[in-house]
């Protein structure tokens, strides 16, 4: 050997057991964890805002006209108008008036759901209509702490992911290192 070539070095951090745990194992572990942690973040952040931004609050009902030749399947339950909540009530009227047929129930809770999930018929001023539930708009029930879960999830797994880059500097400089102190 001249002094102009070095002896090679061992024992580095470049050696290929751990050139490959740290150039494939940590990114892809990396890459599942992103994966993962994004839903759980989405979903954990949308739970704590939904209530705040009014994404969730009072179900919707739907009213149709029945016209007067048609006649509703038996299993149709028929409410009498008295017998709906004071919310029901304004609901229903509101959605006869509206040119979407659609309303808010906006208060109470639904006392007549069960039966308005399946739909019935209601008679409003001698005319009847099948009123039934079109959106419950129901807040989404998740555990907030999945939103920080998602979020360190992320975390760690960019930084697997930035393994492989962060790892060849580190060891390009450690080799560099080593060289100069032999000289």
């Amino acid at each position: 050997m001249s002094s102009d070539e070095e002896p090679p070095v061992t024992g580095e951090p470049t050696e290929a057991e751990e050139s490959r745990v740290l150039t494939y194992v940590a990114p892809f572990f990396g890459v599942l964890l992103i994966a993962a942690g994004i839903p759980l973040a989405i979903v954990g952040g949308y739970v704590v805002v939904q209530d705040t931004f009014g994404l969730c609050g009072d179900p919707d009902i739907e009213v149709r006209a029945v016209g007067a030749d048609e006649r509703p399947a038996e299993t149709i339950e028929t409410i009498p108008y008295e017998n709906l909540s004071d919310a029901e009530q304004r609901a229903v009227r509101e959605a006869i008036d509206s040119p979407h047929n659609e309303a808010t129930v906006e208060g109470d809770r639904l006392v007549n759901e069960e039966a308005l999930l399946d739909g019935v018929i209601v008679t409003v001023d001698g005319d009847r209509y099948y009123v039934r539930i079109a959106s419950l708009n129901s807040c989404l029930e998740a555990q907030p702490l999945l939103f920080p879960i998602g979020s360190v999830a992320i975390l760690v797994g960019i930084a697997g992911v930035l393994t492989p880059p962060i790892y060849r500097k580190l060891a390009g400089f450690e080799e560099r290192m080593q060289r100069d102190r032999r000289r």
